[in-house]
């Protein structure tokens, strides 16, 4: 399947991009919200190409009723197009009190086909 522009757009904004057959994301980069309140005359333009009732991060209060509505969209339109998003953490050194930091990352990559 094709990615349509807007798509692209979204994705690009986000800062994935499909030359790489694996991608590590920030999680960070999908908690924001001020990215997904700029996108949103470009989610208003995917109810035109995507189903809300398969999809319901296109729902019209997904932003009031999801924590996290644009991680929640990246996510979905990926697996569309036949992506998945692993969660990853790596250490990110230690606390004053000894505990343990944790960065977290979305590795994202193209779900194995069952023909293959």
């Amino acid at each position: 399947m094709e990615i349509d522009k807007t798509t692209k757009k979204i994705l690009d904004r986000v800062g994935i991009s499909f030359i790489d057959k694996e991608i590590l994301i920030d999680r960070e980069a999908l908690l924001n919200f001020s990215i997904y309140h700029e996108l949103k005359q470009e989610i208003d333009q995917l109810r035109k190409v995507f189903s809300s009732s398969s999809l319901t991060s296109l729902h019209k209060e997904a932003n009031a009723k999801q924590k996290w509505p644009l991680l929640n969209l990246i996510r979905q339109i990926l697996r569309v197009y036949g992506y998945k998003m692993e969660p990853i953490r790596k250490c990110d050194g230690y606390t004053a009190d000894g505990m343990k930091k944790f960065k977290r990352f979305f590795l994202i990559q193209k779900i194995p086909s069952l023909n293959a």
